[in-house]
């Protein structure tokens, strides 16, 4: 193709699409949806994932090392092998609390001079830094529980009342409860496990000039000393700046696949729209044709109107996208619990974003234009619509699609590709490919499925007849419809599907500590404090949890063969039983049996109770098993009477916790109730079995939303596409009389038709590679979880969206447009 040829073909591109303005618009949109998600998210990605300076700040400040004894290493010895004029500071964290209103809680402790090397760790935020032993600087958070103002007292519970002086924050972890105090309480603070030491070199000395007793990033693990043969562990281990701050490669194996999915969604959701242009411009390429343009001709002009509007479509999501961060900026710091520094706008991901969208336009105009290039002249010029394939080969095609998927997601999880290849990219890589070639494979079954609609529309009433007769007529632009469609949903339900896998595995394995009728309260005041709360709860058990020594003063247990209960052995009578609910084995335990706590009710033989040495044997006793359904990691794991452990020779002990046992599993208002019962007294704790946690509930619940309103939109955008190709049926529907209701009903059921299909083959799409992935991993103890309630939004709720969104949206064609030029 000439220069020439080249420009009147981009110049006839950009007239097709600037005279189809609406539908040119259209297809913007389509293109700027994917563009906006990847350009928004590695913004995003970029603004909120640390830089490797942020993340050495955070770690070292100002410093240059960061060294941590391993032995005996103390900071006179590290200053001894340190260069002349290396300045140590040290820095110590360690768990502390506070106490406020009668009740105790938890913080972290710091001690560390924020105006030397560890300027930039903590950020003060008013007031100072202390500066005496009886200074403080706190968190904002433990204000506001404490209701102390900067001047007020606090009582830390292992130094007594110091004085608070300012507030600081951790930039990288906002809701982090801490108190600040001086730098001289580090050792003390820390001790020998929890103090570490910045280190700043003097000019002209690094890291590989320290000597061998300062092992640096770890990598050696011995060091052989002067004889060649004595072997020396190092007594300190030191982190350079450059090894504290180094990046991960996960971010550019997330902005690598988002950019895979970008690529092909917004190549599946464009080509349906350049197939409705290839119908209304087929008379003006007939036209060119017979003017003697070949056919390359005729495929420049499709993918110069693809150029024209993916460049468009890339530019606004782009911007948009910007925008998108720009407006949400203010709130990152609290979506991310960090400090971040301002909206990070990389001209190199936003180029790369723009080019997926008119690299997505390009190829969602390949085969439009190569099938524009193949129409013959006549029948281009008739406007007649060409002859579609038939939908068998479709479908051939899809299922040997789905299969190749099956077998490259197989190998890219599998035990055996791992074990012989170990690239991490290529897994990656072949699990991306996987993915798309599924989607890909079932969209090819939707024009099959298309075509069977055109059997049952007879036995419909008018509007869904006329509407699937049009859907399984226009099955070629309607299967990227459905392709993309089901894109966004098989994502959902794959997700969904391994979440519920999961925490299907979860629960299975999960071992409760104790019953969920049963509270325990645990400290040096445990026993009147759980006496109250048990009077005040209406328990109908309850009883200290009395521990036994043996003669020697050690420990007592209790072993028995093919027992999994944690061995630990208590005194107790029939309200412990109660408590615990095995007062079914009161005869037993006073007959001087050992009552054993276990999951099932089996017989466990003789028990031997040892001394806490492990070695010396204190007696046996017959046992009896009580059943509780629950592995008691909390609580004792058999129970003996006063007479026995007399028998016995054991002493009691004060008992440190106290079991109450409630008659219905506790409500939040027991709960509640319990602690305010428990925590006057200082010196206690109460927990109760919390149960199973699914912290994936609420990503599941904003990936559903987020893929439904994305499934609505994409078919909304192309529902019009489709009415602006229908609109000759719309003329000949008014010509004949049809009521507006009867034309907004037949568009309101194209799109449900649509969005059913797109959901049906969501399911399998989405459940193929989460099946291969889970059978290859942990085949047969990973079971595959249907995702219920995402099955039911792609089949049930994404259709009925569609409908009704169409009903109330769309707008048919007035009458006074009846009898208008096609293009006018």
């Amino acid at each position: 193709m000439t220069r020439s040829s080249f420009r009147v073909a981009v110049r006839l591109g950009t007239g097709a699409a600037r005279r189809g303005r609406w539908r040119s618009v259209l297809v913007v949109i389509l293109i700027a949806l994917p563009v906006l998600a990847m350009a928004g998210a590695v913004t995003l990605l970029a603004t909120v994932t640390p830089t490797p300076e942020q993340t050495a700040i955070a770690r070292m400040g100002v410093a240059d090392l960061v060294v941590t004894p391993t032995g005996d290493g103390s900071v006179s010895g590290l200053v001894a092998l340190l260069p002349a004029r290396s300045r140590v500071e040290p820095v110590a964290q360690a768990s502390g609390s506070f106490t406020a209103a009668g009740a105790r809680y938890g913080t972290e402790v710091f001690s560390m001079n924020l105006d030397g090397l560890a300027k930039g760790i903590f950020t003060v935020l008013s007031g100072r830094a202390p500066q005496t032993a009886g200074e403080v600087a706190v968190s904002p958070d433990v204000l506001a529980i404490s209701g102390v103002s900067i001047g007020d007292p606090i009582t830390l519970t292992d130094r007594g009342p110091v004085t608070v002086v300012g507030t600081v924050e951790n930039p990288m972890n906002l809701r982090m409860r801490m108190v600040l105090a001086d730098a001289g309480l580090a050792s003390a603070i820390g001790g020998p496990s929890g103090t570490t030491y910045l280190v700043a070199l003097p000019p002209g000395t690094s890291a590989p000039d320290l000597p061998p007793s300062i092992e640096v990033d770890f990598g050696q693990a011995q060091v052989v000393g002067p004889g060649g043969d004595q072997v020396t562990q190092p007594s300190y281990q030191a982190t350079t700046r450059a090894f504290a701050g180094q990046p991960s490669d996960t971010q550019v194996g997330v902005i690598f696949i988002l950019g895979g999915l970008a690529l092909v969604e917004a190549a599946l959701i464009a080509s349906a729209a350049f197939a409705v242009s290839i119908r209304r411009r087929q008379r003006e390429l007939g036209l060119l044709g017979a003017v003697g343009g070949e056919p390359r001709h005729l495929a420049t002009t499709v993918l110069a109107e693809a150029v024209v509007l993916g460049v468009a479509g890339a530019i606004v999501g782009v911007v948009v996208a910007i925008a998108a961060v720009l407006a949400s900026g203010p709130l990152l710091d609290q979506l991310v619990d960090r400090r971040n520094p301002p909206v990070v706008i990389s001209p190199v991901w936003l180029l790369i974003s723009a080019a997926i969208g008119v690299g997505a336009a390009l190829i969602a105009a390949a085969v439009p234009a190569r099938t524009a290039s193949r129409v013959p002249i006549l029948a281009a010029l008739s406007g007649r619509r060409p002859p579609t394939a038939p939908a068998t080969r479709t479908l051939r095609l899809g299922l040997l699609t789905i299969g190749a998927a099956f077998l490259i997601t197989l190998v890219g999880t599998g035990v055996q590709f791992r074990a012989v290849s170990g690239t991490p990219g290529l897994g990656i890589g072949l699990l991306l490919l996987g993915a798309v070639l599924g989607v890909l494979g079932f969209g090819a079954c939707s024009p099959w499925l298309l075509e069977r609609l055109e059997r049952v529309a007879s036995r419909l009433s008018l509007s869904p007849r006329l509407a699937l007769r049009d859907t399984a007529r226009a099955r070629s632009r309607n299967g990227p419809i459905v392709t993309a469609l089901l894109a966004s949903f098989a994502a959902t339900v794959a997700v969904a599907a391994l979440l519920s896998s999961q925490q299907a595995l979860a629960e299975r394995d999960y071992q409760p500590s104790m019953r969920t009728d049963q509270i325990i309260v645990a400290g040096p005041g445990a026993a009147s404090a759980g006496a109250t709360a048990a009077q005040e709860l209406a328990a109908i058990g309850s009883a200290p949890l009395t521990p036994m020594t043996a003669p020697d003063d050690s420990g007592v247990f209790l072993e028995i063969r093919d027992w999994r209960g944690n061995g630990q052995l208590v005194v107790g009578d029939e309200s412990l039983l109660r408590a615990l609910g095995a007062e079914s084995a009161l005869p037993d335990l006073r007959a001087g049996v050992a009552v054993v706590l276990a999951e099932q009710d089996t017989a466990l033989g003789k028990a031997i109770v040892r001394s806490g040495d492990g070695v010396t044997i204190l007696g046996t006793l017959p046992t009896r098993t009580v059943a509780t359904g629950a592995f008691y990691s909390s609580l004792p794991g058999a129970v003996i009477s006063p007479e026995t452990a007399g028998r016995l020779g054991l002493q009691t002990v004060p008992a440190y916790s106290y079991l109450i046992r409630l008659p219905h599993p506790l409500t939040e208002q027991d709960r509640q109730r319990a602690s305010a019962l428990t925590t006057p007294s200082l010196d206690t704790v109460v927990s109760w079995e919390t149960g199973l946690q699914r912290p994936g509930d609420a990503f599941r619940l904003i990936l559903v939303i987020g893929s439904l309103l994305f499934a609505l939109t994409v078919t909304g955008v192309a529902v019009a596409l489709g009415e602006a190709e229908a609109r000759p049926d719309q003329r000949t529907l008014l010509a004949l009389g049809a009521d507006p209701g009867v034309r907004r009903r037949i568009t309101a059921a194209r799109a449900g038709v649509l969005a059913a299909i797109a959901g049906l083959l969501a399911v399998p799409a989405g459940l193929l590679p989460v099946w291969g992935l889970l059978a290859t991993r942990h085949s047969p103890d990973y079971p595959l979880v249907i995702p219920i309630p995402e099955v039911l939004v792609a089949m049930a709720i994404l259709p009925l969206g569609a409908v009704v969104g169409a009903a109330l949206l769309s707008r048919p064609i007035s009458t006074w447009s009846t009898y208008r030029r096609e293009g006018a």
